[in-house]
């Protein structure tokens, strides 16, 4: 699963470093890269960061020059169903939690976009409020009703309560990615001002950051390989995880994803 996400990770970056798209570790994996230079050790998962400019210029170009792999985001799948875009390897067969229950997908990473975020606190708090309410209706609509949530046994019961209740309803009443394009939608609220800051307002990470620590980049080592992170890594960081560099509680050690993944023979559909 790693080899073939640094594969994915490898062209998405060659392609990025050619066509002048600024990308940068992201979440967990910048974390990972500053810490463990590689993955975390219980993580499984890799995640870009790209400012909503040069998000724009790779949903543009991208598909374009790849077969192999192939990026789906809202802005080009109507069946897409997450805010934020993943590239697939197209070799490759996924299903979350496994092959019996869960839907098909494929292996693949991550690609967050961060927006202009509003300078009145105010107005960046209900920017955030709108996005954890919306992001958490699209996982309840689109998550498997008896996939495993995370958290304490009150967080899980909400989350199967949820998932059951959106799973429910007709498409035809609540299309399966409606919740995704409200995500999207307050995310660009700000698109056409400038703005002191940017933030976080279709992934998992409710933070905003002055723009000018995400403007400039320097090269941090990521399984044996550098990759672009921002400048400002360390209040970025701080920002999406406190104090980064103590390891969490063993208990807390564990991945948060269950999956089976096939890589497709020759021939296969």
């Amino acid at each position: 699963m790693k080899k073939l996400q640094i594969e994915i990770l490898d062209s998405v970056v060659k392609f990025c470093d050619e066509n002048g798209i600024h990308y940068f570790l992201n979440g967990g994996t910048l974390l990972g890269a500053v810490r463990h230079q590689g993955y975390i050790p219980w993580d499984d998962d890799i995640d870009l960061g790209m400012l909503r400019p040069d998000y724009d210029d790779f949903i543009e170009s991208f598909n374009k020059e790849n077969k192999r792999y192939h990026f789906h985001c809202l802005e080009t799948d109507p069946e897409y169903i997450y805010p934020s875009g993943r590239v697939y390897d197209e070799n490759t067969e996924l299903y979350e939690p496994d092959k019996r229950t869960g839907s098909k997908t494929a292996v693949s990473i991550d690609i967050f976009v961060m927006d202009n975020a509003p300078d009145d606190e105010k107005e960046l708090k209900k920017m955030f409020m709108r996005h954890f309410i919306y992001n958490k209706l699209n996982l309840g609509r689109v998550l498997p009703p008896l996939m495993p949530p995370n958290g304490n046994i009150f967080r899980k019961t909400i989350a199967y309560a949820v998932r059951i209740f959106m799973n429910i309803i007709p498409v035809f009443i609540i299309p399966k990615n409606y919740f995704a394009k409200k995500v999207i939608e307050n995310a660009k609220s700000y698109v056409s001002e400038h703005t002191k800051r940017v933030g976080d307002f279709s992934g998992g990470h409710e933070v905003a950051i002055d723009r000018e620590q995400l403007a400039g980049f320097t090269y941090g080592e990521f399984e044996g390989k550098q990759y672009k992170i921002p400048a400002g890594y360390d209040e970025w960081l701080t920002k999406l995880y406190g104090d980064y560099m103590k390891l969490p509680p063993k208990k807390d050690q564990v991945t948060h994803h269950h999956f089976e993944a096939f890589v497709k023979e020759d021939g296969d559909e």
